[in-house]
């Protein structure tokens, strides 16, 4: 939109100029003209005379000398006929029948003074043609022809259009520097505002807000709009967490009682089988339960309002694979790890560490007991890297000076192409996993915690086979790290 007015104002400011600066090239060209043709006039008139004494007298050798000159110093063409058309001097010939040439002979002879020749303009190559009537006692006697080029008219002419030329850029230029785009920010000042809190609502901060009291009332009227649409957002968003909330905390009491009296019903099942579907009850109830925690955790996530702050990410992935290697160790999956000193990213407080666990969870249960690689990237913005395979899904990454990439991969069956477009979506779990101890609640937490901190998880296939995930975050600058 903006290049859009810088283009309709550059247009309107290019066409005002152009309207102011052609009658003033128009004026200096003719005034240039009219210049140059009163003296030709000056000098017919004085040849006018002598041809008059010459052709009374019959000494012409004067006349013819005086014109020879006078086309040498000038690179005109002097003719002097008699009333009868016949060239009584010619010291350079002239082609009598051309029509402008005789249009000016016959205007003379007919004593009627010079036309005054039209704006001569430096693409047009034609001559001054001036015919000046010789009279004696109100007889005409012939008259004096005088063909000029026009080159030191047309150059002048061409000299004054190209400081117009110049003048007007320059101009056009400072018109729109100093007030075109000066003047298009200001319009689209609340425009952009608008841009950035519909950002922000996208990214989940509902609680952005715009200025009502800037632009025009059609834009002031537009971010009212705009405001009333975040808070009616906002609120079904509390509405929806805090039932969530509530109804999770709500069923603990119930359900823990529950499991508490089927626990206790154990005494009284003598039947073997009856044993058995007891502990199936015990243990849907813990996954009843687990559930539960999840829905409670992922509102409080939704809910957090923390502000992002630099994150030490070599020193945490490090501290989490340490915590889980035991884990991996006693499941007979290698865990190894490619982490650099160093790598900081903005995050909210504690957002990796939970991502991480889920994470290595995750490979550990659904790995099928394969090696597992963490690693740690930092990536520039810019390179190509930055947009998404086609087997990807995630956020956005904010604009950053680059991205840290926290990788964790598995080589174990991975998902399907269409499994992998319904990763991560909440309470989903694959066909293949439903013996699996889980939820489908620890994929839909993490991203909701890394892309409120501004990052992205990206979910894709391994090749030749596996799971990759991929959690990007805006990097950070080092912090100093104080000596022991």
């Amino acid at each position: 939109m903006r290049r859009r007015l810088l283009v309709i104002v550059f247009v309107l400011v290019a066409v005002l100029i152009v309207a102011l600066s052609l009658p003033l090239v128009r004026a200096t060209a003719e005034r240039t003209v009219q210049n140059s043709f009163i003296g030709r006039v000056e000098d017919s008139a004085w040849f006018a005379d002598m041809s008059a004494t010459a052709m009374e007298s019959g000494r012409i050798g004067r006349l013819e000398a005086t014109a020879q000159r006078y086309s040498s110093l000038h690179d005109s063409r002097v003719v002097v006929i008699d009333a009868d058309s016949e060239p009584v001097v010619a010291p350079r010939p002239v082609d009598l029948d051309e029509p402008q040439v005789r249009s000016a002979l016959l205007r003379a002879l007919a004593d009627r003074p010079p036309e005054q020749p039209g704006v001569v303009w430096p693409w047009e190559g034609r001559p001054f043609v001036l015919a000046e009537p010789v009279k004696r006692d109100g007889r005409v006697l012939g008259a004096v022809l005088i063909v000029s080029p026009t080159d030191r008219v047309r150059s002048e002419v061409a000299d004054h259009l190209t400081l117009v030329g110049l003048g007007s850029f320059v101009a056009l230029a400072v018109v729109v520097t100093a007030v075109a785009l000066p003047v298009v920010r200001w319009v689209l000042r609340p425009v952009h505002e608008l841009d950035r809190a519909t950002d922000e609502v996208a990214l989940g901060r509902l609680k952005t807000r715009v200025s009502e009291r800037v632009g025009s009332p059609e834009l002031r009227h537009l971010a009212n709009r705009f405001n009333l649409m975040a808070d009616s957002m906002h609120a079904a968003q509390e509405q929806q967490r805090a039932f969530v909330a509530q109804a999770s905390h709500q069923l603990r009491n119930p359900l823990t009682a529950l499991r508490l009296r089927v626990e206790n019903l154990e005494e009284f099942v003598s039947d073997p089988r009856g044993l058995d579907e007891l502990h199936y009850a015990v243990e849907e109830t813990d996954r009843f339960g687990e559930i539960l925690d999840g829905l409670l955790r992922l509102a409080r996530a939704e809910a957090s309002e923390a502000e992002r702050g630099p994150v030490d990410v070599s020193a945490v992935v490090a501290h989490r694979v340490d915590a889980w290697r035991a884990a991996f160790a006693s499941a007979g999956a290698p865990l190894t790890t490619e982490v650099p000193d160093g790598m900081w990213a903005l995050s909210l407080p504690d957002c990796l560490d939970h991502a991480l666990d889920t994470l290595l969870d995750n490979a550990l249960k659904f790995g099928a007991g394969t090696p597992v690689d963490v690693s740690v990237t930092r990536t520039p913005v810019g390179d190509g890297s930055d947009s998404g395979g086609s087997g990807d899904v995630g956020g956005t990454t904010g604009r950053t000076d680059g991205v840290v990439e926290v990788t964790v991969r598995d080589r174990g069956p991975g998902l399907t192409p269409d499994e992998l477009a319904q990763a991560g979506g909440r309470f989903w779990r694959s066909a293949r996993h439903q013996n699996v101890r889980g939820t489908g609640l620890g994929l839909a937490l993490t991203r909701t915690l890394v892309e409120a901190g501004g990052g992205e998880l990206r979910l894709a296939r391994a090749k030749p086979h596996g799971f990759t995930a991929t959690i990007r975050l805006p990097a950070a600058p080092a912090l100093p790290v104080a000596p022991a």
